[in-house]
């Protein structure tokens, strides 16, 4: 679910910023809650009337320990389904991502979007003024769960930033939560066929989102592009390919040779 402004606002929230929040939420872990049920629940109701998103109540606060402001300019444009658990999977990647990146700004749809208005998005905003905006803000972090059948690749919004990251070469880390990571392995030592089907069924014409004008522009635009859904399909294919092999790598130390070459096979 995204409900972007006119523009995209390059502002982000930094790692201390989701602890902050999660501590004054606490029912985000207990009750598991995914992102849009933490919207519902939480932050339109907290912003009600405001005309701002959330990411104002943090604006002119800093982490007690350390002094780092809570708000600043946007690193990392954060790609997610809102279907994931906010905390388990959401905040666990953000987490991974903080520590080899400390002073990460996360550009972070739930909270730097006002979720009571909901914007009338153009053509040209899609084709450019979203586009640009994420190549402003120079890097997409995409959550990756569960691993042998990511949300991701079923999700028009998801597909839709992962090929504009790799068509116009922002880069782009992708991540799974802790626990994915063991299943992974697991997985991929025992039968890797879920992931190989995964792969092999992206399809952007099929992609769902929550808003349905969204999905019609979103498909307006892909179908502007040489190649049309074709081009895109392959593009995310080829790019979460490529990534997986590394990691099927990593994690199984070249044990399932198999395994890699089947992947490798467009």
């Amino acid at each position: 679910m995204h409900c972007y402004v006119a523009d995209l606002k390059q502002i982000g929230m930094h790692i201390s910023a989701i602890r902050k929040f999660i501590e004054d939420h606490p029912q985000a872990i207990t009750d598991h809650l995914t992102t849009s049920q933490l919207n519902k629940a939480f932050v339109k109701a907290e912003t009600e009337g405001t005309g701002h998103p959330y990411i104002e109540k943090y604006r002119k606060l800093k982490d007690a320990d350390t002094g780092v402001p809570f708000v600043s300019t946007a690193t990392v444009f954060v790609s997610h389904a809102w279907r994931y658990s906010f905390y388990d999977v959401v905040v666990d990647v953000m987490e991974q991502y903080a520590v080899d990146h400390p002073h990460a700004y996360f550009w972070f749809d739930l909270f730097t979007n006002n979720q009571n208005e909901i914007a009338n998005k153009d053509f040209d905003w899609f084709a450019t003024t979203f586009r640009n905006g994420v190549k402003d803000i120079g890097e997409v972090l995409l959550v990756l769960s569960p691993w042998d059948n990511p949300q991701p690749i079923c999700r028009a919004w998801c597909l839709f930033e992962i090929h504009n990251a790799l068509e116009d070469q922002v880069p782009l880390s992708m991540k799974l939560p802790a626990g994915e990571v063991t299943k992974m392995k697991e997985g991929a030592l025992k039968d890797s066929s879920s992931l190989i089907q995964a792969l092999s069924d992206i399809q952007a014409e099929k992609a769902k989102a929550f808003q349905e004008s969204d999905r019609q522009m979103i498909f307006d635009v892909i179908l502007r592009y040489n190649g049309g859904f074709s081009h895109v399909n392959k593009r995310v294919k080829d790019g979460l390919r490529s990534w997986y092999i590394e990691q099927l790598r990593s994690l199984t130390d070249g044990a399932d040779a198999a395994t890699h070459a089947e992947l490798l096979d467009p």
